[in-house]
């Protein structure tokens, strides 16, 4: 057992001493020196003139109360006494302009190395700060005007003035001019009119701690003596000459206060008005109590009874007469443009069914429609007139049926019918190939400053096409011309290819005006070329070239045929080859004419159809489309008939050019495949048919599907859509209308496009006789809308083979076996058909503005006829290529399905 070296007790007393020593050490160590007086926050950076500056910054640190002091701080700012001790920190404020001498813009600029000194007596600190004095810009805002309407007055979070009475109508006179029939100034009138109050914004950005009053008028840049060329004042082409189209006219169109208001409109007590030196109250003042951010000028908007465009004037703030304020952040001006719009009633001229585009012979006439639409007072009168691009003028290439060409609509009526007269053909008069046609509107430059005329429908005009091909031009029996296909070119030119029976069935291009005349007989094919039924198809383009370094339009024309036998310059592939030709306008030959470019012969060993050839606008390759039982080099069969898409460029080649065949893509399915047509837009041209096979791969529907692929290239990945449902699509052509195919079709099913959860669905049900319709996509696959082409009694067989664009819609053509239109009767045997398929959304039942949607139904009378082929004349006419018997024939058609030339 261990012996203990000390007793307890002594222990005891050892750790007492430790922890009082220990403790005494710790107390020593609560003292530390005082913090640096430290000032806490940032104060604004801006302040704006006769607007307070504030800021209460905070402090911490020192032994003893904090004392503070500006230095170098502006005359307009101090610090608030500091007497309260409660606790650290200092307010800072002052009015720009006004404390501390009331220097007033004196006070603006950047001020910097401004400091803020706390001390305690021992030790200091500062805050350096700067402040940029700045103008409380004033501003104006304000929303477009509508004779006879007041507008409502928004919300707003900011201080404003008392809401002025927008409601009761004021009252103002003023003295005219009037006018003769030739526009002479006439006599004057006096008039006194209605008013309806509108407002301006006018805002101070900051509140301001005194009144603020500042002045505006009303300016515009209308000036009565500024006529039209040839014409002194005065003159209405004066007083609403082109010089002053738009400008609105302080004291007729606009006043600040009526002449007759005064005593019918509210005071409000922060708006005065004055008079300029005609008497008229046209400017004024308005003025902000100290607070107030939001204030309101009240003008008055004349209602009249003149047709007039939408007009401006300018409404300025023009100086502080009380008050710190700036005119704009620069103190440089205030100006916002009103701008007033017309109320008058509209006038539209359309078709009698209500169309806006219509084609007349020459020597023909026919009744159209005016609609009075808007709210008016009496008789209101409309003046037609052509306007500027109108190349048929009224009174000169065609006449009206209204005496003076006015229209008159009494009270209570709102519709007029009138007629259009071209006058006859011995004395019309058109030297150039285009066809003239008319823009039919209001004579505004008329009506302008005449009383209660009616102002034209917006943008809107009725335009009619003058045609002077009033016989159908006619090839077959008597000149052996087979023609196979139709287009329009530049200057309204009708290319008719076909070939000559009786010569070796050689190719040719017969080329015509709007008139019927032959310009040019294009022979394709050498005379000693031995050909058999070639059946050619033609494209035309214009393109945007540059040479020499001028950009000049060149008119381009390609014809395109196959044939197993011998074409002089060509080499033969084997089978069925393609041959095309590619021509260019030439102005200087033989006083313009298209000039052979160049000639290839492309093929493979076996059968190559040409389906559809076409050119691109833009670069100027060519597009092949077709069907082949052979394998085009780099490619593979797939089973019978394939689909091709081949491009052919022009390269230069000395002083020509030469073709290249760039790539061919060969595409099918196990069947055979059909070719309906292709698209040469963009740098990808794209086909389209239909099989009875998976093409490509993709998963047949049942029956005969539609199919569609684009593709750049010879090789690489290629997307195709197989399109459809469990029934037959035959594909018959089709067109591209930016990124939606439209596919012409042909059948015995009725469609319809239904709504799933995020797509659209096709179904079919049978129809009792065969039946055409349209299938729309996009190109990327997706369903758009469909459209069936059936006799309404589901008795008579239709069968559609042409498709083309037309004004934004469709128009497709065929032939039927029995009445197609419902109004024919039937001939005992099959019949040329056309039908305009309109693109436009239906309108709901029974809505308030429904769309007009132009769709028709024609047939034509002759017996063994169809329409084989269409093409578009400036979307006035739809030009078909027709057989009758053993005849084929061009025909015109208008816009609503008139029959022109027949």
């Amino acid at each position: 057992m261990r012996a203990e070296l000390f007793p307890r007790p002594v222990m005891i007393m050892q750790v007492v001493i430790v922890l009082l020593l220990a403790l005494t050490a710790s107390g020593c160590k609560t003292e530390k020196n005082p913090d640096q007086p430290t000032i806490l926050g940032i104060p604004p950076a801006t302040a704006y003139l006769g607007v307070e500056y504030y800021y209460n910054f905070g402090a911490y640190g020192g032994e003893d109360i904090l004392d503070y002091t500006l230095t170098n701080a502006p005359s307009w700012l101090a610090l608030e006494d500091t007497s309260n001790k409660a606790r650290q920190g200092v307010i800072m404020r002052g009015v720009p302009g006004l404390s501390g001498g009331a220097r007033g813009d004196a006070d603006l600029g950047k001020l910097t190395n401004i400091n803020l000194v706390s001390t305690d007596g021992e030790m200091a600190g500062a805050q350096p700060f700067d402040i940029e004095v700045k103008y409380n810009a004033l501003a104006l805002e304000s929303d477009p005007f509508t004779e006879g309407a007041s507008p409502t007055i928004p919300d707003t979070r900011r201080e404003r003035c008392e809401l002025p009475d927008l409601e009761t109508p004021g009252e103002h006179s003023f003295t005219i001019n009037t006018y003769d029939a030739n526009g002479a100034v006439s006599g004057t009138r006096d008039l006194t009119l209605p008013t309806r109050s509108v407002f301006v914004k006018v805002l101070l950005d900051r509140p301001s701690v005194t009144r603020v009053a500042v002045a505006f008028d009303l300016t515009s840049d209308y000036d009565a003596s500024s006529c039209d060329p040839g014409v002194t004042a005065p003159d209405q082409r004066c007083d609403h000459g082109k010089a002053n189209a738009g400008d609105a006219i302080p004291g007729q169109d606009i006043v600040a206060l009526g002449s007759g208001s005064d005593s019918l409109l509210e005071n409000l007590s922060y708006l005065t008005y004055e008079a300029d030196n005609t008497g008229v109250n046209t400017g004024g003042v308005v003025t902000f109590e100290p607070g107030i951010t939001e204030c309101y000028i009240r003008l008055e908007v004349v209602d009249d009874s003149f047709p007039e465009p939408s007009e401006a004037l300018q409404l300025n703030l023009t100086e502080v007469r009380s008050g710190l304020a700036g005119l704009g952040e620069t103190n440089g001006g205030v100006r916002t443009t009103l701008v007033i719009d017309d109320n008058e009633p509209r006038v539209s001229l359309e078709t009698i069914v209500g169309g806006s585009r219509d084609t007349l012979n020459v020597g023909g006439s026919r009744t159209y429609v005016a609609r009075l639409t808007g709210e008016r007072e009496g008789a209101v009168r409309a003046k037609l007139g052509h306007s500027d691009d109108s190349t048929a003028r009224l009174g000169t290439e065609f006449s009206t049926s209204l005496p003076g060409d006015e229209l008159v609509f009494p009270e209570g009526v709102d519709e007029l019918t009138f007629m259009i007269n071209v006058i006859d053909p011995g004395t019309y008069s058109n030297p150039g190939l285009d066809d003239r046609f008319i823009l039919l509107g209001l004579n505004e430059s008329f009506q302008l400053g005449r009383e209660n005329y009616a102002r034209a429908a917006e943008d809107e005009t009725l335009r009619i096409s003058i045609n002077e091909l009033v016989s159908p031009l006619v090839f077959g029996s008597g000149n052996s011309f087979v023609a196979t296909d139709v287009t329009v070119g530049h200057a309204g030119r009708i290319f008719v290819t076909g070939y000559a029976s009786v010569d070796n069935d050689r190719v040719m291009v017969g080329i015509f005006s709007q008139k019927g005349g032959l310009l040019q007989m294009l022979e394709v094919s050498g005379a000693g070329d031995q050909l058999s039924g070639p059946e050619p198809m033609i494209s035309v383009a214009r393109r945007e070239v540059t040479k020499n370094n001028i950009k000049t339009d060149r008119f381009e024309l390609l014809v395109t045929y196959s044939t197993d036998r011998a074409v002089a310059g060509t080499t033969e592939q084997g089978g069925m080859d393609i041959v095309s030709s590619l021509y260019w306008y030439d102005e200087a030959s033989n006083g313009g004419e298209y000039v052979e470019t160049w000639t290839t012969r492309t093929g493979t060993t076996g059968d190559d159809l040409v389906r559809w050839a076409g050119l691109n606008t833009a670069s100027g390759f060519v597009v092949i489309a077709g069907e082949t039982d052979g394998v085009w080099p780099g490619q593979a069969a797939t089973g019978g008939f394939d689909s091709f898409l081949q491009r052919i460029d022009s390269l230069a080649d000395g002083n020509g050019f030469a073709p290249a065949l760039a790539w061919t893509r060969q595409v099918g399915s196990s069947a055979d495949d059909r070719v309906a047509g292709a698209s040469a837009t963009g740098i990808s041209p794209s086909v389209f048919g239909s099989a009875r096979g998976a093409v490509n791969g993709e998963p047949s529907l049942g029956g005969e599907d539609a199919y569609f692929y684009t593709t750049a290239s010879g090789d690489g990945n290629l997307m195709v859509y197989q399109r459809g449902t469990d029934a037959d699509e035959q594909i018959a052509s089709g067109i591209v209308d930016g990124s939606t195919l439209w596919l012409l079709g042909n059948g015995s099913n009725e469609y319809t496009v239904e709504q799933e959860e995020d797509s659209l669905s096709l179904t079919s049900q049978p129809d009792s006789s065969a039946s055409g319709f349209v299938l729309g996509y996009t190109t990327a696959g997706d369903l758009v809308r469909a459209f069936n082409l059936n006799d309404d009694g589901d008795v008579s067989e239709e069968r559609f083979v042409a498709l083309t664009g037309f004004a934004g819609d469709l128009v497709a053509a065929g032939k039927t076996s029995g009445d197609y239109t419902g109004t024919a009767g039937t001939s005992g045997s099959s019949a040329g058909i056309i039908s305009r398929v309109s693109l436009v959304p239906e309108s709901e039942p029974d809505a308030e503005n429904s769309v007009f949607r132009n769709e028709w139904r024609g047939q034509l009378i002759a017996g063994d006829s169809e329409i084989l082929r269409l093409a578009n004349y400036r979307d006035d006419e739809i030009v078909a290529l027709a057989r009758v018997g053993s005849f084929w024939l061009i025909l015109l058609f208008s816009p609503e399905g008139v029959l022109l030339n027949l």
